[in-house]
């Protein structure tokens, strides 16, 4: 062997226990930032409590695992019958996100959507935009927001989407949904 080769040889075990130490590093990094993230249990991790994961990784699992099977929520114009609100942010409408008009509108959809009783919604088993033509009555709720965005005669719909078995098929699949038709009155516009 001349010396290029025991060099290279070298330089490749280097390599490879650098490689090795950054994997374990994160395995280690991965375990203590999962059982922060866990009720109170028995299990105590060395150095856990000088470590504190909670200061370091403080949003915790949870944020990524919302239900995929979770109720989705859509808000009509019932003039136009097309969405209310404005987001996502990088539509082209809303200049790709420069422009942030959209961006408290789930706020202000929330408020609106609490003051919904739960008496005043339908269900549906078709189309919602059919179902919300159909009601003949609206309930009048206030939208004191101080810009509002959403105001007039709107349709609301909580629906479940398409579950991921049926993506594929080739037929219209209408999801039973809940509806309720509500007059937003707003104070300033």
């Amino acid at each position: 062997m001349n010396k290029g080769e025991i060099i290279s040889i070298r330089d490749k075990k280097a390599l490879g226990a650098t490689f090795l130490i950054t994997v374990c590093a994160l395995i280690i990094l991965f375990v203590y930032a999962i059982h922060a993230a866990l009720p109170t249990n028995p299990v105590t991790l060395p150095f856990e409590s000088k470590i504190n994961m909670i200061k370091w990784f403080p949003q915790g699992w949870g944020f990524f695992s919302k239900d995929p099977r979770e109720e989705q929520f859509f808000a009509y114009d019932m003039k136009t019958g097309n969405s209310v609100f404005t987001f996502p942010n990088n539509r082209p409408e809303n200049f790709f996100g420069l422009r942030r008009y959209g961006r408290a509108q789930g706020i202000e959809y929330g408020r609106i959507y609490s003051n919904i009783p739960p008496s005043a919604w339908s269900t549906c088993k078709k189309d919602p935009m059919d179902c919300l033509n159909q009601l003949e009555k609206s309930i009048e709720v206030k939208n004191d927001i101080p810009n509002p965005t959403i105001c007039g005669e709107v349709g609301v719909v909580n629906k479940k989407l398409v579950p991921w078995a049926w993506s594929k098929s080739m037929e219209n699949i209408k999801m039973p949904s809940k509806v309720v038709r509500v007059n937003v009155l707003c104070s300033k516009r």
